[in-house]
């Protein structure tokens, strides 16, 4: 009696066993998929973003440079005009 209900019942279960097989076979390759990952793509991209931060810094900082040698130039200038004109308004007149 037994062997009999299982007899009417496989039908209904192959359909089943197919489906979990086949869950369980992309549940694996899905797994394998997730420890295959590599992490060398994203630290890459990581250092090329430092990179263009420290050159943007760089050229910033290059312009800033720049900027206050010609300020220092121009203060240069007049505070040497400055001490000309001192000098002459003492020994000169």
């Amino acid at each position: 009696m037994p062997g009999l209900t299982f007899k009417k019942l496989l039908p209904a279960f192959i359909p089943v066993a197919w489906e979990l097989f086949n869950h369980f076979k992309r549940d694996i390759n899905h797994n394998s998929n997730i420890k295959k990952f590599d992490e060398s793509e994203e630290k890459l991209a990581t250092i090329e973003n430092l990179i263009v931060r420290v050159e943007k810094k760089a050229l910033l900082n290059r312009e800033e440079i720049r900027s206050f040698k010609s300020h220092f130039y121009i203060w240069a200038a007049v505070n040497s005009a400055l001490l000309i004109a001192i000098f002459v308004k003492l020994f000169i007149l």
